[in-house]
């Protein structure tokens, strides 16, 4: 037995513990997930059933097969569950005890401020905005930087959807109550 080569059998089952601490983390974020997309595809679907027809078919062409892969990845979630604390795991994680749980939850915080900002000033100025938010506030570019890639980035879009496809994105509220239409 070489001790220099050998691997420490402490090293060993700390390196396991470790690993399993990881991969219980990971199921908790799994299960987390799946909940979160499944009551919202549940209830898109639930509120598809109340359109004509003729509007409802893109809504389930996209949402059954949807639902039946979320009923697959629960059924493989479900045979992957054991020796896992999933109660605990995931009550942990809901508490915020996970740090990649916490991210993911920012991430879609910052994904819902952006939809809120295109609801209110429309694809163009809501996009600008957030991309100025993000990059002079949240990472802290330069202005010059910023301005170049927000500017750049809204630009691409409207060359993309207004010039090549002819394609009219949504203007916003605002644009709207100008307009003289009272939405709100």
């Amino acid at each position: 037995m070489n001790p220099s080569t050998d691997p420490n059998p402490t090293q060993e089952s700390e390196k396991a513990r470790i690993l399993r601490a990881h991969a219980a983390n990971r199921f908790a974020l799994e299960v987390c997930f799946l909940l979160v997309v499944g009551v919202l595809v549940v209830l898109a679907f639930l509120e598809a059933t109340t359109y004509a027809m003729v509007s409802a078919r893109t809504p389930f062409v996209i949402m059954v097969p949807l639902l039946a892969l979320i009923v697959i990845h629960a059924v493989r979630l479900w045979r992957a569950s054991g020796g896992f604390e999933v109660r605990e795991r995931v009550s942990d994680t809901l508490r915020g005890g996970s740090v990649h749980f916490n991210k993911v939850i920012g991430f879609s915080a910052w994904m819902v401020a952006l939809v809120v900002m295109i609801t209110v000033l429309g694809h163009y100025a809501g996009i600008f905005a957030f991309c100025v938010i993000l990059m002079r506030f949240l990472a802290g570019e330069s202005w010059k930087m910023t301005l170049l890639v927000a500017l750049g980035t809204t630009a691409f879009i409207f060359g993309v959807f207004e010039v090549i496809f002819n394609i009219d994105l949504y203007r916003g509220l605002v644009v709207r109550y100008f307009m003289g239409y009272r939405d709100f």
